[in-house]
């Protein structure tokens, strides 16, 4: 699980906290804070713990680049991130700059989940809700893909 930490968080929540990288300011307006992204899993409404692997990846100069790659086995799951990656391109937004996150969960026997262009703000939990799609034989195009828009402030 590269460098992060496990910790209880409400006894429901695990928090996987990326808190090793140091995030130097060069201007003010590089961002060092953290926001989150809780993700829950179900299957027809229903809420279950999967045998799911979620990763999360930043794009530098085109490459993918894996930041958190792990198995969900709590719902929901509560991810702790820098809203400026160092090891992602920075975006300059009006008040900051960010890097944007992809978010993909594949689980045997389901369908692939992807969601690109996530970005996120200080202290701000961002919730996912998936809902897992069982492979149908002879369908092989039934991925989940969300493509988010740009925030209208940048």
């Amino acid at each position: 699980m590269n460098s992060y930490q496990v910790q209880r968080f409400n006894n429901k929540y695990h928090v996987y906290n990326n808190s090793n990288f140091n995030i130097y300011k060069n201007e003010e307006s590089i961002s060092n804070k953290y926001g989150y992204i809780q993700i829950t899993i179900t299957n027809l409404g229903n809420v279950i713990t999967t045998n799911s692997v979620l990763t999360i990846t930043v794009n530098k100069n085109g490459n993918e680049i894996s930041v958190i790659r792990m198995p969900l086995t709590e719902n929901p799951t509560l991810i702790k991130l820098p809203i400026a990656h160092p090891e992602g391109t920075l975006a300059k937004g009006q008040e900051y700059y960010f890097t944007l996150y992809n978010l993909t969960i594949g689980s045997e026997g389901y369908y692939t989940i992807i969601t690109r262009n996530i970005r996120l703000f200080p202290n701000i939990k961002t919730v996912f809700n998936y809902n897992l799609n069982k492979r149908i034989p002879g369908i092989s195009n039934g991925d989940q893909i969300t493509d988010i828009p740009q925030h209208p402030r940048d």
